[in-house]
């Protein structure tokens, strides 16, 4: 990564992988019904947010982050060429689905407490999420108690600004992650922000992506991806979850005391 990581691109790897993943994800649909129902919906006029949840009876459920991003990226490719005018079966995709593979390990992390800029480094975002990604869940759990130990405030005012029930789970997981991303740039110089600075900040918070540009770009792939699978999630309950997350992120870059 140098500057921002994009949001999840359409990559299509043909019918056999799309329905292997769909299967591993709880979805009883194969390819061939999936671009078919694409056909319906985009001549119903409907967005592909409000099309996808419905391949799903119950929640997707997922082994590792990365195989979220496979499928949607599949079920975004197979979207765009249902747009053009193709189907599930055009000759040109992989005939096996391959065996699964290990993710690759998570970049190292940086020292702790080396960070200089004010401003997140897009390496350390990198390796930070990837990071928390790969964390067995009681090692998760275990950075989200310290989280709460280290941050009540923060916590407190996660739990009494107003955010939509679609998203407000996003809300908490960035700002969670902006916590992990700040500790490990600059250590013991982050302080605990202040209930009073989060209320003072959260109505109008310095724009994100001019205060920490690296940090902004992860934090809008993953509300692209929120906003792909919730049909509930729409432009006004995004924008109310960048507000709160801002915010946040503001308060701790406030925290962060100068060298000594």
């Amino acid at each position: 990564m140098t500057s921002r990581r994009p949001a999840v691109a359409p990559v299509y790897e043909g019918p056999e992988v799309l329905s292997a993943l769909l299967a591993r994800a709880g979805s009883p649909h194969r390819a061939e019904e999936v671009a078919e129902a694409f056909r319906r919906a985009q001549a119903a006029g409907d967005s592909r947010s409000a099309a996808i949840p419905s391949l799903f009876p119950a929640e997707p459920r997922f082994a590792q982050p990365e195989d979220a991003r496979r499928l949607y990226a599949n079920l975004f490719g197979l979207w765009a060429r249902v747009q053009a005018g193709l189907g599930a079966e055009d000759g040109d995709a992989p005939a096996a689905v391959p065996e699964p593979v290990e993710p690759p390990a998570p970049p190292p992390l940086p020292g702790r407490g080396a960070g200089i800029s004010p401003a997140l480094e897009p390496d350390l975002v990198e390796a930070v999420w990837r990071h928390l990604a790969a964390l067995p869940d009681r090692e998760l759990q275990r950075r989200r108690d310290r989280f709460m130990s280290a941050q009540p405030e923060l916590g407190a005012w996660l739990d009494a600004v107003p955010l939509p029930s679609a998203g407000g789970l996003a809300a908490a997981d960035l700002a969670f992650e902006a916590w992990a991303m700040f500790d490990q740039a600059f250590g013991d110089r982050l302080g605990a922000v202040e209930f009073g600075e989060l209320r003072a900040l959260e109505a109008e918070p310095p724009p994100l992506e001019a205060a920490q540009p690296a940090f902004a770009a992860y934090a809008e792939e993953q509300l692209d991806l929120v906003q792909d699978e919730d049909p509930a999630f729409g432009d006004a309950e995004r924008a109310q979850v960048e507000r709160a997350v801002a915010a946040a992120v503001a308060a701790l870059e406030g925290a962060v005391r100068e060298r000594s």
